[in-house]
């Protein structure tokens, strides 16, 4: 969906990585990448449409994401809110990022 920031004529181990966090600033994910992020968030939330993406600051984007309607007699909620961040993002927006995150890649 996004086109990530020109990484390429950066070295590999100067590369970093994206942050998922959700409505309520828990971190969810560490991805390496910005499409990687995005692809892990959209899975998580069986997300069927990006109602809204907006770019708070550079790589720092918030999403406002619809899951997929849900069964009949469920009734958990469609939308969501992710914020998915660069690193540098996340220590200037003074965040820990060595955080542990909720979900750890190994799914």
């Amino acid at each position: 969906m996004t086109e990530p920031p020109n990484e390429a004529s950066v070295p590999p181990s100067a590369v970093l990585p994206w942050y998922v966090y959700d409505r309520h600033a828990n971190l969810l994910r560490v991805a390496g990448s910005l499409p990687e992020a995005e692809e892990w968030a959209f899975a998580h939330w069986d997300v069927v449409e990006v109602a809204d993406r907006e770019e708070v600051a550079a790589n720092d984007y918030y999403y406002l994401l619809y899951a997929k309607k849900p069964d009949a007699g469920d009734f958990h909620a469609r939308d969501f809110q992710a914020r998915i961040v660069r690193q540098d993002r996340v220590v200037a927006l003074g965040r820990d990022p060595e955080a542990i995150p909720l979900h750890s890649g190994k799914d």
